[in-house]
């Protein structure tokens, strides 16, 4: 009679710290997975003028990497070589010269200039990165001189400073304009834990980067990369607020067209100054900038931005912290709508009026 085989002994349980380590792994993987579907979205939806931008910062990165012996002198922001290379105010913003600083200023641009230039259109878009990039590289050119002036330190003459992130954050505070309450889409684990949303993205980025300037040393350099972001907010709020030519209407009106005319800035209290600033901040900062601000706006009437209304939220009494979010959100994809539409009714009406006196003529 065939014996019977010998049984074969369990294997052992796996330790508990190979199964963490399995599972760190999978939501490593995971996460590597979202984030790589949401860079083929991000790409996919961007607008043509973001992906040049992002393609010219491509470029500018990689020649520096192969020639930057030869091309930061020229194409970046050295104080001593600006005059007579007037041109380094402008084209320090579109040479990147760090890996971190070209990842992050490219996909800030596709991502910002994806929200801002369907609302704005193409040529005020380019209009607003020229003069962001231009306020930038004066303001910070001058800053460099004058610090060197006051501590005779030639290193504040001979640093090299570019990068896209001045115009990075002129956009963060265009779009805290424009929709001030749309989560940013960061990766799971990020952007549950921040929740961050557009309003706060210029704060951060300027903490950010002071944090990244104190812990490299504060160095020469890295001071002037913190300028390029401070001057970057300043330039965007002030063409924003003052100089941005608008279609707007005057309080009280029905809608009618007459009632609408072509102005510039935006006057509204929620995008004043003060309100950058956390609440404690604000009694200050308005006291200095009020007087500013009416000697400016003083005496004009008061507007209601045609580009900004939105429907009041609706939410239940008793919904929970989740669903009122959620229908915030709702109402403000709606209402993005809702002004996209008109947007484009208002083209096609001025396109068919200007191509009936040509039919007449005819």
């Amino acid at each position: 009679m065939a014996s019977a085989p010998p049984r074969v002994a369990d294997a052992p349980p796996a330790p508990a710290s190979s199964v963490a380590r399995d599972r760190a792994v999978e939501e490593v993987d995971r996460v590597f997975r979202i984030v790589k579907e949401e860079l083929g979205v991000l790409v996919k939806t961007s607008t043509p003028t973001t992906k040049l931008i992002a393609g010219v910062l491509a470029c500018s990165f990689v020649a520096h990497l192969l020639l930057g012996r030869w091309t930061a002198p020229v194409l970046a922001l050295v104080p001593e070589k600006t005059v007579p290379c007037v041109w380094n105010v402008v084209t320090s913003g579109f040479y990147e010269m760090n890996a971190i600083s070209f990842a992050v200023d490219v996909l800030g641009v596709l991502y910002l200039g994806r929200l801002l230039e369907p609302i704005w259109g193409t040529p005020e878009f380019v209009r607003f990165v020229v003069v962001a990039q231009c306020a930038v590289g004066v303001s910070a050119f001058l800053t460099m001189y004058a610090l060197y002036v006051c501590t005779r330190s030639q290193y504040y003459l001979f640093a090299q400073f570019g990068g896209f992130h001045g115009v990075l954050v002129a956009l963060t505070v265009a779009l805290r304009q424009q929709l001030p309450e749309e989560r940013v889409p960061l990766p799971p684990p990020i952007g549950a834990a921040l929740r961050l949303r557009n309003k706060h993205l210029p704060g951060a980025y300027l903490v950010a980067a002071g944090a990244l300037s104190v812990a490299n040393g504060a160095k020469h350099h890295h001071i002037g990369l913190w300028l390029f972001a401070a001057y970057g907010a300043l330039a965007g709020w002030c063409y924003l607020r003052y100089f941005q030519r608008v279609q707007r209407r005057k309080e009280g009106s029905a809608g009618a067209e007459d009632d609408c005319e072509v102005a510039y800035g935006d006057d509204r209290e929620e995008f004043e100054f003060a309100a950058q600033f956390p609440e404690t901040c604000a009694p200050v900062v308005r006291f200095v900038t009020d007087p500013i601000h009416a000697l400016v706006f003083g005496g004009k009437p008061r507007y209601v931005e045609l580009a900004t209304e939105s429907a009041a939220p609706t939410t239940a009494p008793a919904a929970s912290a989740d669903e009122a979010e959620s229908a915030a959100e709702a109402d403000a994809r709606r209402a993005r709508a809702a002004r996209g539409a008109r947007l484009l009714e208002e083209k096609l009406k001025s396109a068919n009026a200007s191509e009936k006196p040509r039919d007449d003529a005819t």
